[in-house]
């Protein structure tokens, strides 16, 4: 079998949560190199995992002819330079959310890659969750013909209003601000939440609705705690709502999309439920990772609170246990990444969906410290480069 021959540039938390364990697991990739600054970083790729070489210098990752591609997996303040120096070095690039964090930094990562063609994939892995692929499957197959008999239509009504085809979209984000690390709020590192976390839901609403945005509209606080809404070129809207204050015990995300006499729910990646339609009803989503196999009871996000209270009941102050994750679409966009560089297939999540995703945050940012709603322009993020 044809491996991609990959090195891993940052190896902490995101990587030892995901990246690592997918890499080494996946049978069409080769990891050469692991680097990181820390060396307890470096010693739990050493403790956990066959690695060939471990450097704190980067660079000895981008100078090695044999590397195809990288995952750049650092904070997001230093990404654009490692960015930058792989592209000049004929290096395809996966690089974690956000691609960026102004708009200087999209349009000169958009302009590295361009002027040396390698492949980038920007990891908005939502999109390639399991759930999210059947839900935006169904919405684009979904038409008046598929809509369930039983739907109520008055008998005297000949024509549709506008608003029945658009699409209403609501994601709603359960999140706890203790497990962030405290760069996440500073001003001009992490950014605070909507840089750091809001880019993967408006990413996702774009991948959806399959629209342009054109205006958003923030309340609460650039750190953490906001609800925005987003309006779409053809009148869809969008409102992401998210608090900081609330309990990994229950789901993080519910995912709630409606259209044309259908409604779907994706519920935390694990169920998703479809009203309206007389071809599928329910669809189950097994864990990505299964702390609790032992326990059985319920489905879907029932499953998961019942899996999250055995691990309530036997944490102590001394340990830290294992929890049960779902499949967020990290394995499955690591390896659209090696088919990119196997097989010069298409990005999955490519700069111009990783420019406007930073440009839809920094419009968020804008608008929950003015209390205004604020434009957004296709060509503050898809750029002519000459």
């Amino acid at each position: 079998m044809e491996k991609a021959v990959i090195g891993i540039i940052g190896c902490g938390n995101i990587a030892r949560d995901q990246h690592l364990r997918n890499a080494f697991s996946n049978p069409r990739i080769r990891v050469k190199w692991c680097a990181d600054l820390l060396d307890e970083n470096l010693e739990y790729v050493k403790q956990h995992y066959a690695y060939e070489n471990v450097t704190k210098n980067y660079m000895d990752v981008l100078d090695d002819p044999e590397v195809q591609g990288v995952l750049v997996l650092t904070v997001h303040d230093v990404r654009e330079k490692i960015v930058r120096e792989a592209a000049e070095r004929g290096k395809h690039i996966y690089v974690e959310k956000p691609m960026s964090t102004t708009i200087r930094e999209s349009y000169d990562i958009m302009k590295i890659i361009q002027q040396n063609n390698v492949k980038f994939v920007v990891g908005y892995n939502r999109r390639c969750a399991p759930i999210v692929k059947d839900a935006k499957r169904i919405l684009d197959e979904h038409c008046e013909e598929k809509v369930g008999k039983w739907r109520f239509v008055r008998n005297d009504r000949v024509t549709k209003i506008p608003e029945e085809d658009v699409t209403m979209m609501l994601i709603r984000i359960n999140d706890d601000s203790a497990s962030f690390k405290m760069y996440a709020f500073d001003e001009f590192k992490g950014q605070g939440s909507i840089m750091c976390e809001f880019g993967h839901f408006f990413d996702l609403a774009c991948y959806m609705i399959g629209k342009e945005p054109v205006k958003i509209y923030a309340e609460g606080w650039a750190r953490c705690n906001a609800s925005v809404t987003v309006q779409f070129e053809d009148g869809s809207i969008c409102t992401v709502f998210d608090a900081s204050c609330g309990s990994f015990d229950h789901p993080k995300e519910l995912i709630e999309i409606y259209k044309g006499g259908m409604s779907m729910q994706l519920d935390h990646y694990l169920q998703l439920r479809v009203g309206g339609r007389a071809d599928v009803e329910k669809i189950n989503y097994p864990f990505a990772v299964d702390a609790y196999p032992e326990v059985t009871e319920g489905e879907g996000t029932n499953l998961y609170i019942n899996k999250m209270r055995a691990r309530n009941k036997a944490v102590t102050k001394a340990n830290v246990l294992a929890r049960s994750e779902v499949d967020k679409g990290h394995y499955a966009m690591l390896d659209d990444f090696v088919e990119c560089i196997l097989t010069d297939a298409p990005s999955p999540c490519d700069a111009v969906a990783g420019s406007r995703a930073t440009l839809m945050c920094l419009k968020a940012i804008q608008s929950v410290r003015l209390g205004l709603p604020v434009k957004i322009s296709r060509d503050e993020y898809d750029f002519v480069i000459s």
